[in-house]
């Protein structure tokens, strides 16, 4: 009777690891990246102030991990951060991004995300961009043995690529 007991409780306790978690706005945070970062004479240096993100949903724990609009909007706020677009010096500029689809594998050793995203950037009702992009990031056996923080990870994975390859597309045509 205690063998069975301690074998429902160690069942259980699985069961709770297998749970899914949601994405971690600061691994989806792209870091000040050099080519990536804004001097004063380039379009929307420090003048990003309202960032608005749909589409996201939020992770139920007992399916598979999401990206919520609120952890992809804090990641997307940082990022613009430290590549120095936010603030509130010139012409104030809106960034509005919808999470059009995340790609994820049902099962799989290592887990790749396609994250697709449209981002519009305007200012005084002038749109300045407005393009799809799409991004993959993957997580190995290596970085963890639960599928579950591995997809997770993909998932972050996918969005910090996602926003990096934005601010490449932007900054680019910034010039």
């Amino acid at each position: 009777m205690r063998r069975l007991a301690v074998g429902a409780a160690v069942v259980a306790l699985m069961g709770l690891a297998a749970c899914a978690s949601p994405s971690n706005p600061a691994l989806m945070t792209l870091p000040a990246t050099p080519g990536l970062t804004a001097s004063s004479s380039d379009l929307g240096y420090h003048a990003v102030t309202t960032v608005t993100v749909s589409g996201g949903q939020g992770t139920n724990p007992l399916w598979t991990s999401q990206v919520s609009n609120a952890d992809f909007k804090t990641a997307l706020e940082n990022s613009l951060a430290a590549a120095g677009y936010m603030g509130t010096e010139g012409q104030p500029m809106t960034v509005s991004a919808s999470l059009i689809d995340l790609k994820q594998p049902l099962a799989g050793f290592d887990l790749s995300v396609i994250s697709q995203v449209r981002y519009t950037v305007t200012r005084a009702e002038r749109v300045l961009f407005d393009e799809t992009v799409a991004a993959t990031g993957t997580a190995s056996m290596g970085q963890s043995l639960l599928a579950t923080e591995r997809l997770r990870m993909a998932n972050e994975a996918s969005i910090r690529e996602n926003i990096k390859t934005f601010l490449t597309r932007f900054r680019a045509r910034a010039r």
